[in-house]
């Protein structure tokens, strides 16, 4: 009676290391499948180049074959907006083509502090990417579904009603599959792996891509920026926006330190061996564009007009007015010594009336236009007198000159012409005199010493003035000045009652000074040369010197001007002494990491050693791989590339 039970739970121990080795088998089964997987694959896919940012995706599509160098950057809103009493959803660059106001839209951002929180939204921008590369998405083959495969179908008979013109390319006609395309996307370091997860799931199962690649932004930005300095030891002098035409010299390093300051944050990923970042010495500032925007907003709302709800205006004013101030405190003293309206900063943002305008334009105030015209009145002034008194100078030596020339000749005529009767030798006598005479009356009427300068004989210069003359005197060139002046203040006049304007002093520079002190706003925490120190120090001593001489600054908030000054002489002071501070701002900041991840994907290899296929990520999650695994397996290494 009891021995079929012990008999039992024997084969059940028995059974138990069998499932362990079975389990150890499946694990080696799908490492095998994965392998072969992975080849069957092809490699030279055409690529999706995604830089995902938080305020703006940069996107292109490259051909894997080819390698299209002239194929450039476009760009769109990372978001999804929703007219007002309207169920039409618009993503990306439809925001901008259909709606001139944008605050009017209700908007949801697909990225939150950098991080891509919102799936549906990202999902959204993300397909319209794909429909305006002319990307079909195909997620009929796809292993596990997904819950957004109604976007697919979306897209494609939006297709079929409008074609979609591809604006960066004007050789690529083509349309491809998602099944028959790779995508490369750009993120941020240290992506939390349910993120990473939720991206994949977006990329393989509900757009259906064929292969996948992920690599940090900042890294394609130091692999252009490597390159580029390469180029430079074999082509001539190059003018960059740190020097004048001086060569930036290569310290065959392939060192870089990458300060990006972007929408959502500020990163600094040290760089070695040609764009492997640096992972212990990674530095965050949880300070951005949108921080910047914020308190424009608040400030223009407290002194001014009410604009909390107006984000795309203040932020339009912050591009063209903010800079960075390399003397802050001096500034801010001259600012309360100073009334306002006459402070040489001092800005007017007009506000657009979406009726005749549709972006806002600047101007300078009423006190500042007066202070300016008086100022080149003066200098109008003062070179006028300069010229007079260079011709009068140069009259006089004339003059001296022609007086000594006659003394000359009349010596002569004497010793010449002793035969000469005495008529016809005061004849000549008298017609030099007179045409001497002629000559000085001439001058004295072109002297304008001898005219009066009164503001009545200016007011009335054109009734004295010949008509006949082509040249402006001077008192003509007053009056059309103070006719252009008059003509000035009535059109403002006429422009301040059409149009509101808001006034920027003192935000101006005070607003982007929170990059470098963000101790003004609240933070507990160092600004951007603070923490550039912080991340160099924490590297390889061998590689600190190394760093501090390739400092990189990309990012939009990198397009603010003063800021690449004001972060080398901030750095140079807290740098120590015997390393030689370098910074470099590229022309185009904001598509420099899209460029530097065209031409790290252009080499041979790179789908191979650096993407993963879509059954061979769906065997790895079959087989229980953690998230992290997948893409660790796949490290940024550029001296893999082009191994075989």
């Amino acid at each position: 009676m009891k021995q079929p039970p012990t008999k039992k739970a024997a084969s059940t121990k028995a059974q138990k290391p069998k499932t362990k080795v079975n389990a150890k088998q499946a694990a080696a089964i799908s490492s095998t499948q994965l392998a072969t997987n992975h080849i069957s694959t092809p490699t030279n896919l055409p690529i999706c180049i995604i830089d995902n940012g938080g305020w703006t995706v940069k996107y292109g599509l490259v051909d894997g074959t080819n390698n299209d160098t002239n194929i450039q950057m476009s760009s769109m809103y990372n978001a999804t907006a929703r007219p007002p009493l309207q169920l039409t959803l618009l993503a990306g660059d439809e925001i901008t083509s259909t709606m001139k106001n944008l605050g009017q839209l209700t908007w949801s951002n697909s990225c939150e502090r950098g991080m891509v929180c919102d799936g549906e939204t990202q999902l959204r921008v993300w397909a319209r990417i794909l429909e305006v590369l002319n990307v079909i998405p195909n997620v009929s083959n796809v292993m596990g579904g997904g819950s957004g495969n109604f976007l697919a179908s979306i897209a494609a008979s939006r297709r079929g009603k409008k074609p979609v013109v591809q604006q960066q390319s004007t050789t690529q006609t083509q349309a491809y599959t998602s099944n028959n395309c790779a995508f490369l996307l750009l993120e941020p370091p240290f992506v939390p792996s349910t993120i990473s997860e939720n991206i994949d799931n977006i990329l393989f199962r509900e757009l259906g891509m064929a292969r996948v690649a992920r690599l940090l932004g900042p890294c394609m930005a130091a692999v252009k920026y490597i390159s580029f300095c390469e180029q430079q030891e074999t082509t001539p002098t190059t003018t960059t926006n740190n020097t004048d035409n001086v060569k930036w010299i290569n310290d065959n390093t392939e060192c870089c330190c990458v300060v990006d300051s972007g929408y959502s944050f500020t990163h600094i990923v040290p760089t070695q061996n040609n764009g492997e970042a640096i992972d212990t010495a990674i530095r965050r500032l949880n300070v951005g564009g949108k921080v910047l925007t914020n308190l424009l907003k608040e400030s223009v709302t407290y002194r001014q007009w009410n604009m909390m709800d107006e984000y795309h205006i203040v932020n339009d004013a912050k591009e063209q007015l903010c800079f960075v101030s390399d003397s802050f405190d001096k500034e801010m003293k001259y600012a309360k010594s100073t009334r306002k309206g006459i402070r040489w900063f001092d800005r007017e943002y007009l506000l657009p009336d979406f009726v005749n305008t549709f972006k806002g334009s600047i101007r300078l105030p009423e006190p500042l236009q007066r202070k300016n015209e008086m100022a080149e009145m003066e200098k109008i002034k003062k070179e006028l007198d300069r010229l007079n008194d260079e011709k009068e100078r140069q009259e006089l030596e004339d003059e001296a000159r022609e007086l000594a020339m006659e003394v000359d000749e009349n010596e002569a005529d004497d010793k010449t012409s002793a035969e000469e009767p005495n008529a016809a030798k005061r004849k000549k006598k008298s017609k030099s005199k007179k045409e001497k005479k002629n000559k000085k009356s001439r001058k004295k009427s072109k002297n304008p010493k001898n005219a009066d300068n009164s503001d009545e004989e200016m007011d009335g210069a054109s009734d004295y003035d010949d008509d006949d003359s082509d040249e402006e005197s001077d008192q003509q060139r007053l009056q059309r000045l103070k006719a252009m002046r008059d003509a000035e203040r009535k059109r403002r006049e006429q422009e301040s009652l059409e149009h509101q304007a808001i006034a920027m002093s003192v935000e101006r520079f005070a607003i982007p000074e929170v990059l470098f002190t963000p101790t003004d706003i609240g933070l507990n925490c160092g600004g951007i040369a603070e923490a550039i120190v912080e991340s160099i120090e924490a590297c390889d001593p061998v590689l600190r010197a190394a760093m501090y001489h390739n400092v990189l600054l990309v990012g939009g908030n990198a397009k603010i001007s003063g800021y690449a000054k004001r972060v080398e002489s901030e750095l140079r002071k807290l740098a120590p002494t015997n390393y030689e501070v370098r910074v470099y701002l590229p022309d185009d900041p904001v598509s420099y990491a899209w460029e530097g991840a065209k031409l790290f994907a252009s080499q041979p290899g790179f789908q191979e050693r650096f993407s993963v296929d879509r059954m061979s990520w769906e065997s790895m999650k079959q087989g229980g791989m953690n998230q992290q695994d997948i893409w660790n397996k796949r490290m940024f290494n550029p001296s893999r590339v082009g191994q075989k």
